[in-house]
């Protein structure tokens, strides 16, 4: 478009000064446009201001040189504080139209593009009280307009969000409270958010729903300490195939599933990349006992966002120790280098490959990125963990609006059902999803177990404070003492509660409970006691008592459970009536995020999943409810 420099000076009668310490504002009548002989055309209460008349000497088309606002689709507050930042966009101060910063000129039509994107962006506030640009700054509102663009092509919700950008340019010309910029979640540029939230773009890699992430972190734990019991076995897999009365393929494939088993375990415990995966080795897993409080680590090296590779700390749980230890042992009798886990062994079996003893060894596998994603993919079809349309669908949409076919998790199996494939980014991305979901950790907690960190940033997280601040934990031992004290009486008499009251709990606990709770003497409650003290874990909806074999291991609440009665899940009448009120209070929130306009996906699937949870708890206890319907958002 064509751009007058020379003869911006018609304007400079119309500007605006700016005194020191002082905000001028433009009021109805202050002029926002003129013609080339520099009398005004538009004001600043006009819906659609033309440039017509000054900047087309082209004949190119009018509305090129048109700046609509649309009054009647936007929050009246709002739309006067977007006129008012597009005018200094355009006027600057005096003596400063259509240039940024020094010298630099801006186009017209830069200006017009800011204008329409930053317009169509801020309309999903148009029935909210969101009323100042200074809101923009909160994550939480900032997310409804990522949301209204989820039918959006990734480059039109790129554009649109550049364009509220810019206007944080013209801060300068406001009050401080007036102030804003993008509530960008950390270490996320417009680009990785527009991609993120776009349904309409190329979409992203998959979030695991609960109920196949909950049978995966079980399996995983069974898988990896079952082959840890057994560490002395997997050394050599023909002694394996041979104690075991297996043929030497058969062998060959479960040491396969091992290594899947305890690679995978690696990845769901700690959201590393695949590439940081190949960086670990035996001897990364390091316990650090800090005041009495042991801290799990895995020690690697990192290289994503950094020129050179940097050593690195990330949380994890026992587990990861396990299997390393496995990987360190498995087939090591047979590899090139000993005791290293990248290393594969491969064989050559008799009958021209197709039989079932080994013939020879081939050179040994090297794990990098792609074979280790292959590792993935065979795992995740010795798990065949079953993935029901009908009663999964409706989460799985939830959590992943859109998913290219490249990462569709949802697999076909020859006699037409469906299994789930893990990948280890799916994994990195429920991980993410359900630790900050269920608010254990707090986004910058996750930043530092992620290492979405700036190339400028090169710190060594390796002392004891750095640990603490990734794991959260800030209590010292003493207070830790203290409080498992108390836990001990409160463990008691929520014990006692259930032995007096049996009728009044639910879950499968008390159905697989052997004996009669009734006639238990005090010898036998103590026992009882201490025997679970250190096995039972509540969040306040519930209490499950499966201590380390918990498939869950008490990271998440008990909402999955709830629906197949787990045997080592309890929860008494005060619990139900916790389940009510949540179901109460979640029915609410959906219903204002309905009234508002919007609502976030990844929060709806979580609820739904305690909503339904909620239900069933009630009609366990008796308590009369109205099922929520999803369909009335």
């Amino acid at each position: 478009m064509f751009c007058v420099s020379a003869d911006t000076s018609k304007f400079e009668q119309y500007a605006l000064p700016q005194a020191s310490g002082q905000y001028p504002m433009p009021d109805d009548y202050t002029v926002v446009s003129v013609n080339k002989d520099g009398k005004p055309v538009s004001y600043f209460s006009d819906d659609t201001w033309d440039y017509n008349p000054f900047f087309n000497r082209s004949n190119e088309s009018e509305r090129n040189y048109k700046i609509n606002f649309n009054q009647e689709k936007h929050n009246p507050q709002l739309l006067l504080e977007l006129k008012q930042r597009v005018y200094f966009l355009i006027w600057g101060e005096k003596g400063g139209m259509l240039h940024m910063q020094g010298e630099t000129f801006r186009k017209f039509s830069q200006c017009r593009n800011i204008s329409r994107g930053s317009n169509l962006a801020l309309r999903v506030f148009k029935d909210t009280n969101i009323s100042s640009f200074s809101l923009l700054s909160n994550e939480l509102v900032f997310n409804q307009i990522l949301h209204a663009g989820k039918d959006l092509s990734a480059k039109t919700v790129t554009l649109r969000l550049e364009a509220l950008s810019v206007l944080t340019q013209v801060n300068g010309h406001f009050p401080e409270q007036s102030c804003f910029t993008l509530g960008l979640p950390e270490g996320k540029s417009v680009k990785q958010i527009a991609k993120q939230y776009s349904t309409a773009g190329k979409g992203h890699y998959p979030t695991v729903i609960p109920a196949i992430y909950e049978q995966l972190m079980g399996r995983l734990m069974q898988d990896v300490n079952r082959a840890h019991e057994n560490l002395a076995d997997l050394r050599n897999v023909k002694a394996y195939a041979r104690k075991y009365g297996l043929t030497e393929r058969q062998a060959v494939g479960e040491f396969k599933a091992i290594e899947g088993a305890c690679f995978m375990s690696l990845s769901a415990f700690t959201g590393m990349r695949i590439s940081e995966l190949t960086q670990i080795n035996a001897t990364s897993y390091k316990a650090i006992d800090l005041d009495g409080i042991t801290l799990c680590t895995l020690r690697s090296w990192t290289r994503k966002l950094e020129k050179l590779p940097r050593e690195d700390v990330w949380a994890c749980a026992p587990i990861c120790e396990k299997a390393l230890a496995v990987l360190a042992a498995l087939n090591d009798d047979h590899r090139l280098i000993k005791g290293d886990i990248h290393r594969s062994p491969r064989f050559y079996f008799d009958k021209s490959g197709v039989g079932d003893r080994i013939n020879s060894q081939l050179q040994d596998v090297i794990l990098t990125t792609d074979n280790l994603r292959y590792l993935f993919t065979q795992y995740s079809q010795h798990l065949n963990l079953t993935y029901d349309p009908a009663t999964m669908d409706e989460v799985y949409r939830l959590l992943n609006p859109i998913v290219p076919a490249a990462y569709n998790p949802i697999k076909e199996c020859k006699d037409g059902t469906f299994y789930w494939h893990f990948s280890t980014h799916s994994l990195r991305r429920t991980f993410a999803h359900f630790v900050v979901g269920n608010g254990l950790v707090s986004l910058a907690a996750l930043k530092h177990q992620f290492k979405h960190i700036s190339l400028a940033m090169t710190a060594i997280y390796a002392s004891h404070s750095e640990v603490l601040t990734l794991m959260g934990i800030e209590n010292p031992a003493n207070i830790k003492k203290a409080v498992e004290n108390a836990e001990m009486e409160s463990h008691k008499a929520y014990l006692k509660d259930m032995m007096d009251n049996p009728k009044q709990q639910s879950g499968g606990y008390m159905k697989h409970f052997e004996g009669d709770p009734k006639v238990m003497t005090e010898k036998q409650f103590e026992v009882l006691a201490k025997n679970t003290s250190g096995a039972n874990k509540s969040t306040g909806y519930g209490r499950c008592f499966a201590g380390e074999a918990c498939k869950m291991t008490h990271l998440f609440e008990p909402s999955s459970c709830v629906g197949r009665d787990c045997e080592n899940l309890n929860i008494n009448q005060n619990e139900a009536i916790r389940w009510q009120e949540r179901h109460k209070r979640i029915g609410e929130k959906l219903r204002q995020m309905k009234e508002m306009g919007f609502y976030n996906r990844n929060t709806l699937a979580r609820e739904l999943t305690d909503i339904r949870s909620a239900e069933k708890v009630m009609t366990d206890h008796n308590i009369a409810f109205d099922r929520f319907e999803l369909g009335v958002l």
